[in-house]
């Protein structure tokens, strides 16, 4: 039985002087939890071991059960697969990338082992760091935007950097600055209130919220009439994940700008104070002191002037667009009735959108024949949930029969409880099948349903779908939700690999750093805007389960224009592709299906 394990990386940045971004989170986040049941192993990418030189953070002694060093050719082909950090667990058939899902890791083995009240760093829910980041702010501060600050841009000659703010401690002091939105607010509030009325208003720098008395003669409080909450931790009032991850940030930061000047630090009063408040917590500092870094000692500065933006090549460091804002329900009406039928008009006069028909009985598959725990019955669906989900993997498995060959490598991303995999792993055992989703509670109902089965083929990742890295053949993915189908179909572009997609959400589309829509020199030469798109996709989304409602038969016409722009991109590429209809089309409203084979 092989041991879990953390790999992480052991290349230095900032001309060999530090760690990455990711190594020293990870290490601060373990040295916290003060025992993880973890093995380390610190990846090097050339063959020989460089010497260490960090006068920074160092791996914490008697944290994990063993520590090692491996060159990149010396690492199992699930971690090499993966963008570090990675943990390989389960006698490597389950693995964990990307930094915000590892130590999401780290802090739940660490409860299993021995403080369960480590738990409260993950927050209510357990939600703390846990969505994408194309989906949080947060996530994408601590996985994308920190890491490439710390990592390929503070360095130790950075003089010429000494009159700008790194984006990511823009965007701290951004969070610390709004107002405060997080679960049982009220009551959260009332506790500020009652500490004011307690200890004066200076607990928060607000006055004292009215009193008024009940008819009982009760004292009570209005909503309305309470006191904001104000930032007391990155997630609002309680200590959490997200400010371990992000104090190696703000640690850096000081680091490298106090032995230039300090002028800057007038511009992020908030994070200075939040940083200072940090060092109270006994268990932190200590966690600091195990990896060899203390604070950094700094004044705090409250002038509150505005932040200076950077300028120039740093500004490269906001990736992509913002993520678009959903209008009022209202408003969204009113823009599809006055604006839909226009685009549509215009679109119709240059797409011909054609639909290659599926034959119902050659799809069709025997699940009487199918081991239990390969039906999706077994993975919670209701009864009437499965049976469409039955009908919908019946033309995923078709089509993958028409390209795939023994020996291939099928990735099924987005997979949710592994439906789709689990499926592929039966009728193709002499294919290796990877199954790729972030939420880890459908991947327990996966790996529960493959160690029944026994099956031997189908490996586990619990990322996001950009952290795989490994070469594949066909990717799969059943009803990626919006900007995922084109996710999904970018990696598989990218290494030339098949695609069987079922796309979901159309008017969840949205502009990243690496898809902008239209993405078919097709659909730019009309022309089309990304606004067009986005009204095309909300028409798409306007389906229904009454199939000959005029709605519906507009939403399925959207859907196909919207597809037809994605098969057009794939053909850019040199990919020979069909646009097809699941049979039979009442199993989905969202009953598309795109299919590609690379042919030059």
């Amino acid at each position: 039985m092989n041991v879990d394990t953390v790999y992480l990386d052991k290349e230095l940045v900032n001309n060999g002087s530090m760690y990455s971004y990711a190594t020293q989170t990870v290490l601060l986040v373990a040295a916290y939890c003060d025992e993880v049941d973890l093995d380390l192993c610190l990846v090097t990418q050339e063959s020989e071991d460089k010497p260490k030189i960090t006068p920074g953070f160092k791996e914490p002694e008697k944290c994990f059960s063993n520590v090692t060093s491996k060159s990149i050719d010396e690492i199992p082909k699930q971690v090499a697969d993966c963008h570090l950090p990675v943990i390989l667990m389960h006698n490597q058939t389950y693995v964990v990338s990307g930094l915000c899902h590892v130590i999401r890791q780290i802090i739940k083995l660490a409860c299993k082992k021995q403080d369960p009240s480590l738990k409260t760093l993950l927050g209510h829910k357990q939600c703390c760091l846990k969505a994408s980041s194309e989906v949080s702010s947060r996530t994408k501060l601590c996985e994308v935007t920190a890491p490439h600050v710390v990592d390929k841009w503070m360095e130790l000659d950075s003089a010429s950097h000494a009159h700008k703010l790194p984006a990511a401690i823009i965007e701290l002091e951004s969070i610390l600055k709004r107002p405060v939105v997080i679960h049982n607010m009220d009551k959260c509030q009332r506790v500020v209130l009652e500490r004011i009325n307690k200890h004066g208003s200076e607990t928060q720098g607000e006055p004292p919220a009215k009193v008024i008395k009940h008819s009982s003669g009760k004292k009570v409080v209005k909503t309305q009439d309470l006191p904001p909450l104000q930032h007391t931790f990155i997630e609002g009032v309680d200590f959490a994940l997200s400010d371990l991850a992000l104090l190696p940030l703000v640690h850096n930061f000081l680091y490298f700008y106090l032995k230039i000047t300090d002028d800057l630090l007038e511009h992020v009063p908030l994070t200075i104070k939040w940083y200072h408040r940090l060092q109270s917590i006994p268990k932190l500092s200590t966690a600091l002191r195990s990896c060899n870094v203390d604070f950094v000692s700094v004044k705090e500065s409250f002038n509150g002037k505005t932040p200076v933006f950077e300028d120039g090549k740093c500004q490269v460091l906001e990736l992509g667009e913002k993520q678009q804002v959903q209008p009022n329900k209202k408003a969204l009406e009113k823009t599809l009735r006055r604006d839909l039928p226009v685009i549509i008009e215009k679109l119709n006069q240059h797409v011909d959108a054609k639909f290659k028909e599926l034959n119902s009985t050659e799809i069709k598959i025997d699940w009487d024949l199918i081991p239990k725990d390969v039906h999706p019955t077994m993975g919670e669906l209701s009864t009437a949930r499965a049976q469409r989900k039955c009908h919908q993997m019946e033309n995923i498995i078709h089509a993958a029969k028409q390209i795939c060959k023994n020996g291939d490598v099928i990735v099924d991303f987005c997979c949710g409880g592994g439906h789709v995999g689990i499926l592929l792993s039966h009728f193709f055992p002499k294919c290796q099948i990877i199954l790729i989703e972030n939420k880890e509670e459908s991947l327990d109902r996966a790996r529960a349903r493959i160690e029944n089965l026994g099956a031997t083929n189908i490996t586990i990742y619990q990322c996001n779908l950009e952290h795989y890295r490994g070469k594949f053949d066909i990717g799969v993915a059943l009803h990626a939700c919006g900007v995922a189908t084109d996710m999904v179909l970018h990696e598989c572009m990218k290494r030339k690999s098949s695609f069987v997609i079922s796309p979901c959400c159309y008017g969840r589309i949205v502009n990243t750093d690496k898809i902008t829509y239209p993405q078919s020199k097709f659909f730019k030469n009309i022309p089309t805007s990304f606004d067009e798109m986005l009204v095309l996709g909300r028409g798409g989304d306007q389906t229904s389960w009454n199939f000959e409602n005029g709605k519906a038969k507009q939403g399925k016409h959207c859907m196909a224009i919207m597809d037809t722009d994605r098969i057009n991109a794939a053909s850019d590429q040199g990919y020979k592709t069909e646009l097809y209809s699941l049979q039979p089309q009442n199993c989905s409203p969202k009953n598309n299906l795109i299919v590609g084979v690379f042919i030059s």
